[in-house]
């Protein structure tokens, strides 16, 4: 764990399970942060504003998804325009989606397709640019 951060919950490891865990007074650097854990973990970073969380959000080579809570629309929509990332989760539970939507990363996350039924049937079809001499 980085130099300076404290689990407050959970970090007990039982054989190959290991509790939901936060952690916090975690660096910006750490690898907790910059890489993509897919476990139970959350680091507790402190930020100035909406920007710096933004500009923190994107500095890591992963752009998988996001969730912003807030009630103010102007900065929802400035969140949504501003992540890079594949996903941008409103107010709502991380993961949200809706089955039929695209769902992928980008950067460093996933491998460049989308899931859900439009992307599915994109896979499943040639698109094909023709001319006629009229």
């Amino acid at each position: 764990m980085a130099a300076g951060a404290r689990v407050i919950a959970g970090g007990n490891r039982r054989g190959a399970l290991f509790e939901p865990t936060v952690i916090v007074d975690v660096p910006r650097n750490c690898r907790m942060v910059v890489a993509e854990s897919f476990g139970l973990l959350a680091p507790v970073l402190v930020v100035r504003d909406l920007d710096d969380a933004l500009e923190l959000a994107d500095s890591t080579a992963y752009g998988l998804s996001s969730g912003v809570v807030t009630t103010n629309l102007d900065s929802a929509f400035w969140a949504i325009r501003t992540l890079r990332c594949g996903t941008v989760n409103m107010n709502e539970v991380p993961g949200f989606r809706v089955e039929s939507s695209p769902f992928g990363g980008i950067e460093d996350s996933g491998l460049g397709i989308k899931e859900g039924v439009i992307e599915a049937i994109k896979g499943y079809s040639i698109v094909k640019t023709f001319s006629l001499p009229w």
